[in-house]
């Protein structure tokens, strides 16, 4: 859309219409671009808020409220597709019969994916372009390809005033940071700015809880990356607070309609990664962890506890969601690893002066592991979950291929 008028027609059309009706002068380097987006934001009468709060669901239990919101972010991302594509990448589209569903635009012959992606790409364990689907669940997140054909997902992450969740990407995303192996975050791969929106590029990954565990090295190797993930996090006083599934990631893609699908785990290939920073929180670098304190509101109910009293210590927090979230995932190997019992009750107690550091779980973790002989090692996992101590087989859950 941006090549149907030429600059000088753009610019007396400007003009024009700043003596009738006053502009908003949309920010970009290129004077070129800063017409011409000017010109098609006043069109489409402003379409692209810069209030980044309006990019959220105000309540996300009210299904037709959630309906229009979503429709209309969804303009918003269709208007800023030749933008980032101006940038190198195709937005996925919005399906006519399912808008809310997105998969990957026609693929033309120019920009077929070249190679197999590396890393910091996901691993591709799909074969068609229709088993790629995203559903646009958080406004802020849209997926979209390359020019070779890599997915990625472009995330708003901060407004005009720098946001703390872009304070968090770019300390985590320095050189430094990125050279500790216990940097677990998903890597930005590229930061593209609108009018003052700043927009994060990261690979796509998959949900790193989806898929079928193997053998207890697979689910060893597992823990002890988020454990690792959070030690870090930690050590740059950075409290996550909320660690849920589905902000977690998996260096493969698979056809999205399956669940518990085998042989994705092996351990010489798979990366795990932890995500969606919006909701944490940064204090000074020499902050004394067990000192830190916050009124933010953490979500204790999501994860099935009561919410104590505040203020709460975020770090203390911390380790409270990871471990009920690992526990329900790996503490059915406890027949197995039978010291997973009591590492995982000292994660979840309630008693404060016995739960957990980040640096004290991952060091009883590793020791643990450690011991595991060869044998158990290599067991096979025959169970999915652990729920207040009842199991859940994998035949109680077995893989499965969901229709559309």
């Amino acid at each position: 859309m941006v090549g149907i008028f030429p600059l000088s027609t753009l610019l007396i059309i400007l003009v024009s219409t700043y003596t009738w009706r006053r502009l908003r002068i949309v920010r970009l380097d290129s004077i070129r671009e800063r017409v011409i987006w000017t010109f098609w934001t006043w069109l489409w009468d402003y379409p692209v808020p810069l209030d980044i709060n309006q990019w959220q669901l105000s309540n996300p239990e009210d299904t037709e409220l959630y309906g229009k919101e979503a429709r209309t972010i969804l303009r918003t991302w269709k208007f800023l597709g030749p933008f980032f594509a101006s940038r190198g990448y195709t937005l996925y589209q919005s399906q006519p019969s399912r808008i809310f569903d997105l998969l990957p635009a026609p693929v033309t012959k120019s920009a077929k994916i070249r190679a197999d992606p590396k890393f910091p790409y996901a691993r591709r364990a799909y074969i068609h372009d229709d088993e790629m689907l995203f559903g646009f669940e958080s406004l802020r997140v849209w997926p979209a390809r390359d020019e070779a054909g890599r997915d990625v997902v472009i995330r708003l992450v901060s407004g005009r005033d720098p946001s703390d969740e872009l304070k968090f990407l770019q300390r985590l995303n320095t050189e430094q940071a990125r050279a500790d192996p216990r940097n677990h975050s998903i890597c930005i791969l590229d930061y593209i700015s609108f009018d003052g929106l700043v927009f994060a590029v990261m690979p796509r990954w998959d949900q790193s809880f989806n898929h079928n565990f193997h053998t207890v090295a697979e689910l060893v190797y597992f823990t002890e990356t988020f454990l690792e993930g959070f030690d870090f996090l930690h050590e740059l006083r950075i409290a996550h607070t909320d660690f849920l599934e589905q902000n977690t990631g998996i260096n493969v893609l698979v056809d999205t309609r399956g669940t518990f699908l085998t042989g994705l785990r092996d351990t010489s290939v798979t990366r795990y990664a932890i995500y969606d920073f919006g909701g944490s929180l940064i204090y000074p670098e020499d902050t004394i962890l067990e000192n830190a304190q916050t009124d933010e509101f953490l979500n204790f109910r999501l994860r099935g506890y009561e919410t104590p009293p505040g203020p709460w210590n975020p770090f203390q927090v911390d380790i409270l969601f990871l471990g009920c979230i690992l526990e329900r995932w790996v503490r059915h190997i406890e027949d197995i690893v039978p010291e997973i019992g009591p590492f995982f009750d000292l994660m979840v107690t309630n008693d404060l002066s016995k739960r957990f550091t980040a640096r004290q779980a991952l060091q009883e973790f590793r020791r643990i592991h450690e011991q595991l002989s060869t044998s158990q090692l290599d067991s096979l996992v025959t169970n999915r979950f652990w729920d207040n101590g009842v199991i859940s087989t994998k035949g109680q859950r077995p893989t499965r291929l969901r229709a559309w």
